[in-house]
């Protein structure tokens, strides 16, 4: 498919006919607007250069041109067009405006200011002896607000300017001028068709200027590369570092500011259902209960314990809720607040209420890679949370995992999310620990992945309320764990402008500090069944492994059938879906002793074939643990990781041992990622080209030595 407006030529010589073929075969538009010339020499001007999109980008292009005002330093010139998020062009670009929800320039906060103020507001606003749990909340909050705006402005625009690069000055300004004015005159002086002699003497006139500024921009470029080499010796995670790994944010407004409001609609609608209310399944309490409503002992808030919670936020860096304050400037306002915050606690711990202003939170959309814009499962929420209401969640969390661990019944053995001392690592430790006994006796194991759709966000409530009762959980905290659940909300803007509210009937806030423990407490039913012998469950979060021991395939293939099929039964009576067809199954084995061609097993009617691999918790794991397309595919991701840190290690000057060290450990961390499960295979990195010495990007300048990363330690 061509576009129907072309630049104007008055003929297509044979290279352009190929041209326009190659474009038609792949089925690629031109975007080209117009007739200017896009590579203007002394000779003359041609149009070399071209643009083609895919017909649903090219749909979205507006306002396609050539920029002939402006310096490039080149022959060619510059293309410029604008690219809308949707396919709606008339809308144009959406509109900068103040956001809804108050941002604060942290980069210019004034300690001693806020400081003050906190110390202003905890003698001016003592709370009230019996002032009602919002109340306390709400005050809490507009304290810590006038706090934010006596210690740092306000970001009023919804976008920063933009901003010159890190190397621009006002000299470089006046060169580029004086270019630009020696190129104004040499081009107006073709128009003119002046002599030869005076087009010759502006062009070199034009020459000389334009090398003056390219010296002058690479001297600039080299000055501040040397700052920011230097500058690396003190903080060596900062913005060169995460532009070599691409980890800069890119600017723009949200996504929920850029999507169709009809789209927009339904993807929230997707990933936050509602549903009714679901009657969880019978959940025997192991512990006594002396009535919901009965009276128990309810600890006050210690000093200990928010200061522990605290000490938690006071280094990180997240983006704020809805209230914006950002979480380094609550913990150093707490110094001075963190009594009126503890008052606040107690009257909810009290009254069995949570704060209703910290049961919003402000939704942010992310984008997973490789799936189709148009679709709700390419969009991963997250819920951002006031910070305040996390301390308090924190508070609570502690004392829920306290009673879990002392009291009891504690989480199932098999769930490794979310537990302090517990990781992906030590959930494939256990699957190799399962395996090996099986293969070491002459059997074989059967593992099947199941896939839960929208997890966090479908469990109901009611399963964890049963959950919690089940756990023995102390009313005063299931009380005020009912009372957390109920009436959130999700509030969002869209793109015009809006503030959308999303009520939440099910699942656990994802950016919250109770809601993964609420999911592990909630989900845990489904991994407590009587499983047969040889039948097994290894957990991580959502992510839940069957695992089913035979002498044989077929023997291991008919009990993972059926433990399967339990196990789908369970996670169906608490209210969630398996997407049964992104079940995946590999069979681990001994020598000889591997699946036959085209094996499968069947589960709720569906065919799930048996794989040489499956991917699980970041491994890719094959039927006799030899990560052999482990490493394959991890290979280039480390050589990648590894020359863009190069970028910022010179073989002569640059960062300290230390800093070159720290860089290395980067990549080595990501080459021994689970290496625990495979260390007794150390030959399987050779190969990989990776190494970790003078030929590495990575390396230490004045080093010799070549140190494989398998032998490195």
């Amino acid at each position: 498919m061509m576009s129907t407006e072309k630049p104007v030529k008055k003929r297509t010589d044979a290279r352009g006919e190929a041209v326009e073929e190659w474009a038609a075969s792949v089925g690629l538009c031109l975007l080209n607007r117009g007739s200017t010339n896009t590579c203007v020499r002394q000779q003359g001007g041609s149009i070399v250069d071209l643009s083609f999109a895919t017909p649903a980008l090219a749909a979205r292009v507006r306002n396609w041109r050539v920029l002939e005002e402006v310096e490039t330093l080149s022959d060619h010139l510059y293309i410029r067009f604008e690219l809308s998020r949707t396919q709606d062009s008339s809308r144009g670009h959406v509109a900068r405006r103040l956001s809804r929800f108050p941002r604060w320039a942290v980069a210019r906060l004034n300690r001693d200011l806020l400081e003050e103020a906190a110390i202003i507001h905890s003698w001016l606003s003592p709370q009230a002896p019996t002032e009602e749990v919002d109340v306390g909340a709400g005050r809490f909050r507009d304290a810590i607000t006038h706090v934010c705006d006596a210690a740092m402005p306000r970001v009023r625009g919804r976008r920063p300017p933009r901003k010159e690069v890190y190397w621009w000055s006002q000299e470089l300004a006046d060169l580029r001028a004086a270019c630009t004015r020696a190129r104004r005159s040499y081009t107006r002086s073709r128009r003119r068709h002046r002599g030869d002699g005076e087009e010759d003497r502006l062009h070199e006139e034009y020459r000389r200027a334009r090398k003056t500024l390219k010296l002058a921009i690479s001297r600039a470029k080299e000055e501040k590369r040397q700052e920011m080499l230097e500058g690396l010796n003190r903080d060596p995670w900062g913005r060169p570092y995460r532009a070599v790994r691409q980890k800069l944010r890119a600017s723009g407004p949200p996504l929920t500011e850029t999507l169709q409001p009809s789209f927009l609609r339904e993807v929230v609608e997707g990933l936050f259902p509602q549903r009714a209310e679901h009657t969880p399944p019978s959940m025997a309490s192991l512990a006594g209960d002396d009535g919901e409503h009965g009276e128990d002992n309810v600890p006050p808030v210690r000093d200990s314990e928010v200061g522990a919670a605290v000490l938690r936020i006071r280094s990180k860096n997240t983006a704020p809720g809805p209230d914006g304050v950002p979480a380094r400037v609550l913990a150093l306002a707490l110094n001075h607040m963190a009594d009126r915050l503890g008052e606040v606690f107690d009257a909810s711990l009290a009254s069995g209420r949570f704060p209703e202003c910290w049961k919003s939170g402000k939704l942010v959309l992310l984008r997973k890679p490789g799936r189709p814009a148009d679709s709700v499962a390419a969009y991963r929420p997250i819920v951002l949370l006031d910070e305040a209401g996390k301390l308090f969640e924190r508070v609570l969390s502690a004392r829920i995992v306290r009673h879990l661990c002392e009291v009891g019944p504690d989480l199932s053995d098999a769930q490794f999310g979310f537990r302090a001392g517990r990781s992906t690592v030590d959930a494939v430790l256990r699957l190799r620990a399962v395996t090996e006994e099986a293969v070491s006796c002459g059997g074989v194991l059967l593992a099947v992945s199941l896939d839960i759709a929208n997890a966090f966000n479908s469990l109901p409530f009611s399963c964890i309320r049963e959950a919690l009762h089940y756990h023995g959980v102390p009313k005063y905290l299931r009380r005020l764990v009912a009372d957390y659940l109920e009436e959130r909300t999700v509030v969002y803007e869209d793109r015009e402008g809006n503030l959308r509210c999303r009520p939440m009937s099910c699942g656990v806030p994802q950016g919250s500090v109770l809601g993964p423990l609420l999911w592990n407490i909630g989900y845990d039913w489904a991994l407590r069944a009587d499983f047969p012998p040889g039948l097994g469950v290894i957990c991580y979060a959502d992510d839940t492994l069957v695992t089913a021991r035979g002498a044989n395939f077929q023997e291991a293939a008919r009990l993972a059938t059926g433990g399967v099929s339990l196990v789908v039964g369970r996670i169906e009576a608490l209210g969630l879906r398996v997407a049964l067809d992104k079940t995946e199954a590999l069979l681990f084995h001994g020598p000889r002793r591997g699946p036959p061609p085209g094996a499968s097993i069947v589960v709720n009617s569906v065919l799930v074939p048996v794989r040489a691999q499956m991917k699980y918790l970041g491994l890719i794991l094959d039927g006799r643990w030899l990560f052999d397309e482990h490493f394959r595919q991890l290979a280039p991701k480390l050589v990648g990781a590894a020359s863009a840190l190069g970028r910022l290690l010179p073989n002569m000057g640059g960062p300290s041992v230390a800093t070159r060290r720290l860089y290395t450990g980067v990549v080595r961390s990501m080459a021994l990622y689970g290496a625990p499960s495979h260390t007794r295979l150390p030959h399987r990195f050779d190969g990989c080209g990776v190494r970790v010495g003078r030929n590495s990007p990575v390396g230490f300048g004045g080093g010799s030595a070549r140190r494989s990363l398998s032998a490195s330690g």
